[in-house]
């Protein structure tokens, strides 16, 4: 009587075996995808969508007002001013982020010390208004006023001390004023100030950015008397 070997094969084993070790390393590099996915959302902070409202009088100063939407970490944003392409060709250069130590809330409180960096106003949410008084949204000085204080150009820092920075850009100082002569620079730059007389009726933008520069929201701001 012949005997018949039974022999056991284990063909299958490796493909089952090969199988189980793709799902496992699909499985864990799914989960760590999910995890960096929500680590990224949980650092990145939502842009804000909100109304931005203001108001500018040469006389009276300025006014920045959150008409509706999303409260804003007054830590978290600039405030820039732009001319308009009413001032001249030129306006984008004279885009400037003004500090908000010039910025006062109810009841002319500064909405951060200049000192510390420490806000007494840290949220701007709807239905708040921020004011910068006439002295620090002055851009402009007649001339009798350089006359008087800074006639020669070493007088420059007397000049813009008579100034604010809400339009910082446009304030440089070039000397005696030459009104009648288009060519001279201080002319050019006066001509870009918002508090220049001649300018009422023009309008700048203030925007609201980002502390990477870009633009959350933006308003049209007319000049008044």
């Amino acid at each position: 009587m012949i005997k018949k070997r039974i022999s056991y094969k284990d063909d299958a084993v490796s493909p089952v075996v090969g199988v189980m070790l793709m799902l496992v390393v699909t499985i864990i590099i799914a989960a760590v995808v999910s995890a960096f996915a929500g680590g990224m959302a949980d650092s990145q902070k939502a842009t804000p969508s909100m109304v931005l409202e203001a108001t500018y009088s040469q006389a009276d100063g300025m006014t920045i007002s959150h008409s509706g939407g999303d409260p804003v970490a007054l830590s978290d944003v600039e405030f820039r001013t732009i001319p308009s392409s009413l001032f001249g060709p030129d306006a984008e250069k004279f885009a400037y982020a003004f500090p908000k130590t010039i910025l006062n809330a109810t009841g002319s409180k500064p909405v951060i010390n200049a000192t510390s960096g420490y806000y007494y106003k840290s949220s701007f949410t709807a239905g708040d208004v921020l004011s910068i008084i006439p002295k620090d949204a002055k851009d402009y000085i007649t001339d009798a006023e350089i006359a008087a204080n800074c006639p020669q150009k070493s007088g420059k820092a007397a000049c813009q001390a008579l100034q604010g920075q809400i339009n910082l850009n446009a304030q440089i100082w070039w000397g005696t004023v030459k009104t009648d002569d288009p060519n001279d620079k201080s002319v050019y730059f006066r001509s870009y100030q918002f508090a220049n007389p001649a300018n009422i009726g023009k309008y700048f933008y203030l925007e609201m950015v980002d502390p990477t520069g870009n633009i959350i929201t933006r308003t049209k701001v007319p000049i008044t008397a």
